[in-house]
């Protein structure tokens, strides 16, 4: 008798998780009809009169040689305040070559978060953190959204869009070419070495984070070099805390945000209106990037940041749109982030990013054109709002 109750219970909850998942999925196909049939006024380019954003382009390319470090490290963390990680500054093309180019000095192992990273010191007393390359550029990432392993050039990419938008809260990243025999080795910690070893000629590592395994180490390439993001390690108090929207990463299970609509009226309960509308505002910047995987936030100065953007540029082909969750469920947005929005449209977004220091690196036209289609999901996600409630969406 119990065991003929257990099935039916079983049966009821499997039937009501099915009946929520539809739910969920209905308004994600109301936003792709919604996207399908824009206004026209979504694809109008702008006049160009964003100078914040072209400042923001021309300063990254006119770096050049950096003659005192100790200098440059010191005013690039004066930038880190309350509000922003760094200025968008003449010396930003200065900041990104010495990231380049700096002799490394130390060579150790960052154990925080749960893939391999290296935490390399550079002339100066400057510390960053090294997110090696996994992968080819083109290369797609299949399954579900957390897939895979970190895509340095995502880290890159996120950098870039930051200043697009005017939300200097990523770290400043740039590409490094780094040389393990002649530039990591040499000054590695024992914890770095124990954790080398050499495969058909090449020197390889695999750390000691969650998911470091000695069977699949990080090796150098056929030139003898890794390719990676040099990420600009800030100094300060990071607070991490547990995302609402948050992903359960267990096959078959949901999360209460994705059960229920009504969700935004429950958390806000107990979280700011600014906190939610800085829940937007991410949940718009990993949906261009596609990041699903953003389970924890972090915090300067009470302050939320975008780090740790490593998940994004894993499939070019597929929309995510619950990602954009915090948006179609609290129907809110700031004035800045909706007018910042409307200025990259008619191509304008991808155009500005190719003018970007060699991104053709790591990041390909298909993810570039992406980028342009979920804009358009992003502009049909408030029309959505709209439709729904003419009260509904509040632009702040």
């Amino acid at each position: 008798m119990f065991f003929i109750i257990t099935i039916n219970l079983v049966d009821i909850l499997s039937k009501f998780q099915s009946e929520v998942i539809r739910t969920h999925l209905r308004i994600e196909d109301k936003i792709k009809k919604i996207q399908k049939h824009l206004p026209k006024i979504y694809y109008l380019r702008r006049d160009n009169t964003d100078l914040i954003s072209n400042d923001f382009i021309q300063y990254l390319k006119s770096g050049g040689k950096v003659y005192n470090l100790d200098k440059l490290w010191n005013e690039v963390n004066s930038w880190v305040t309350k509000t922003q990680l760094y200025s968008i500054h003449p010396k930003l093309g200065d900041v990104l070559f010495a990231l380049q180019n700096a002799k490394i000095v130390k060579c150790d192992l960052d154990n925080r978060g749960s893939q391999l990273k290296f935490l390399l010191t550079l002339e100066g007393d400057q510390e960053i953190i090294f997110k090696p390359k996994w992968y080819k550029k083109d290369e797609v990432i299949e399954g579900v959204v957390y897939a895979g392993k970190d895509r340095y050039g995502s880290e890159i990419l996120g950098f870039y869009i930051s200043g697009l938008f005017e939300k200097p809260i990523v770290p400043i990243s740039a590409e490094r070419i780094i040389s393990f025999k002649n530039e990591l080795l040499p000054v590695a910690t024992e914890k770095f070495l124990k954790t080398t070893l050499y495969l058909n000629n090449r020197t390889c590592v695999y750390g000691t984070c969650y998911y470091c395994n000695k069977n699949d180490p990080i090796c150098e390439n056929s030139h003898h070099v890794l390719s990676g993001a040099a990420i600009f390690n800030i100094k300060g108090t990071i607070k991490v805390h547990k995302s609402p929207w948050r992903r359960i990463y267990k096959a078959g299970k949901i999360a209460e945000w994705q059960a229920n609509d009504n969700y935004c009226k429950i958390i806000s309960q107990n979280l700011s209106s600014k906190r939610i509308l800085d829940f937007i505002d991410v949940a718009i910047f990993d949906f261009l990037i596609q990041n699903g995987d953003r389970h924890h936030y972090e915090t300067l100065n009470g302050n939320l940041l975008w780090l740790d953007n490593g998940k994004g540029l894993g499939n070019p082909n597929i929309d995510h749109i619950d990602i954009l969750a915090p948006l179609y469920q609290c129907c809110q947005i700031r004035k800045s982030t909706w007018s910042k929005l409307l200025q990259l449209s008619g191509g304008v977004l991808k155009e500005k990013l190719k003018l970007m220091p060699n991104i053709g690196n790591f990041v390909t036209d298909a993810h570039l054109d992406a980028l342009e289609r979920r804009l358009l999901f992003i502009y049909a996600t408030v029309e959505f709002c709209m439709s729904t409630n003419k009260e509904k969406i509040n632009i702040l």
